[in-house]
């Protein structure tokens, strides 16, 4: 398509049509029919007897500027236009001169649009007469509620404050938040009252909080006791049997058994809420715990060989958690620090 328009631009030149019959006097002869054969003035008498198209009235390119365009490109050995290809130039040659048609056009009329400006501009202003506003008759006010069934609704009333009124709200309302602190009981017997008050209100959340305990006390027996049974079992585990226990093994093993039991029944003192065994359990299943990891690993070691090795590690294992975990609760625990410190249980 590039070569297309390269020797079009060769044979026509700039495309921009300007129309001749703009600058001829009114009833002279066309300039592009001068100099033209008669053969061709013929030409274009039989070719004004076909059917005007509505693009009659650009120029359309010659047969014998065709002829041109299909020689130089027969001479660069490529195949000749066809039909197709040659109204497709046509077409776009009419379009070129379209649009200079139209760009001529919008030049002309912005220039008259600028002349008439210009001339707007320079007219006296003595000429101007100001047109008369038109005078509308003046309506007559008429109640609109009047014209309705029931009342229109009131205009919402917005409360409006005065600074003065506003400063006195203020000192009124420090005034009364100082007479407020400063007020309490006067007498004995309202200050008592006050105490009381204060102190069922504290029993009541210590209640309440030692209420929620309870079953924190029952989950620790049970842990307790299952650390408890786990490190007696564990000490009761086989060695294998070419292992010759001394004396350092067999008192490991009756410590372990005895630990196993107390922790056992310090445990059931948990969920009795025996306060004198509360530190004494805590701290028992705290030493329980570091025995088992220190001398407690040398045993399991010693022990592995066994028929059922594994379950002998599970014990072990579970001794030292369930040690670890009632320590800790029993420490931190609020809920049964006050279960403890309750006389009396509460049942809600």
């Amino acid at each position: 398509m590039d070569d297309q328009k390269n020797l079009e631009a060769q044979l026509l030149g700039d495309m921009t049509y300007d129309d001749p019959r703009k600058k001829a006097a009114p009833g002279a002869p066309d300039p592009r029919l001068a100099g033209a054969s008669a053969p061709l003035l013929d030409d274009m008498g039989g070719a004004s007897q076909r059917p005007q198209q509505p693009q009659s009235r650009y120029q359309r390119l010659t047969d014998e500027q065709i002829a041109t365009l299909q020689q130089q490109r027969a001479a660069q050995g490529q195949p000749a236009y066809t039909p197709e290809e040659i109204e497709a130039l046509q077409q776009e040659y009419i379009e070129r001169q379209r649009l200079a048609e139209q760009q001529a056009a919008m030049a002309a009329q912005a220039a008259a649009q600028k002349a008439a400006a210009a001339a707007l501009l320079q007219e006296e202003p003595e000429t101007y007469t100001p047109q008369e506003k038109p005078k509308h008759e003046e309506l007559r006010q008429v109640d609109a509620s009047a014209l309705l069934e029931e009342a229109p609704p009131e205009p919402e009333r917005k409360p409006v404050f005065n600074a003065e009124d506003l400063e006195a709200a203020k000192k009124q309302a420090v005034k009364s938040a100082a007479a407020s602190l400063d007020s309490g009981p006067k007498s004995e017997d309202e200050q008592k009252r006050a105490r009381q008050q204060m102190e069922q209100l504290r029993q009541q959340q210590l209640a309440d909080l030692a209420t929620a305990g309870f079953p924190v006390s029952i989950i620790l027996t049970v842990i307790g006791v299952i650390a408890g049974a786990c490190m007696a079992f564990f000490s009761m585990r086989p060695y294998p049997e070419d292992f010759e226990t001394n004396m350092f093994f067999s008192l490991a093993d009756k410590f372990y058994l005895i630990g196993g039991i107390i922790l056992i029944a310090l445990a059931i003192t948990i969920v009795l809420r025996v306060q004198q065994f509360k530190g004494f359990a805590s701290f028992m299943f705290g030493l329980s715990a570091f025995l088992l990891l220190i001398p407690g690993a040398v045993l399991l070691f010693q022990k592995n060989g066994t028929e059922g090795w594994g379950f002998t590690v599970v014990l072990y294992l579970l001794a030292i958690i369930g040690s670890i975990a009632v320590t800790v609760v029993m420490s931190v625990s609020d809920k049964l620090n006050a279960y403890y410190a309750r006389k009396e249980y509460m049942y809600d």
